[in-house]
């Protein structure tokens, strides 16, 4: 587990210092998982770029749905 610092406003930092450790934990681990959800995402979004920016290349270099469906159909 490594341990990072987050800055808060002081009603949030008085809050959380007001919890039991149990609440700490479960808080922690709540704040673990969105962070690695915004990452998730991040990376989704960035995803969904390459492949927008491959298909519009195709689509400027000709490639049309029905010769994209020809060559997916094709064996070789």
């Amino acid at each position: 587990m490594e341990r990072i610092v987050l800055e808060v406003d002081d009603t949030v930092g008085k809050i959380y210092k007001s919890f039991s450790p149990a609440s700490k934990l479960r808080f922690n681990q709540t704040i673990s998982l969105m962070l690695k959800k915004a990452v998730n995402d991040a990376t989704f979004a960035e995803y969904k770029k390459l492949l927008d920016d491959v298909g519009n290349e195709a689509l400027k270099n000709g490639l049309t749905p029905e010769i994209l469906e020809a060559l997916l159909a094709s064996d070789d």
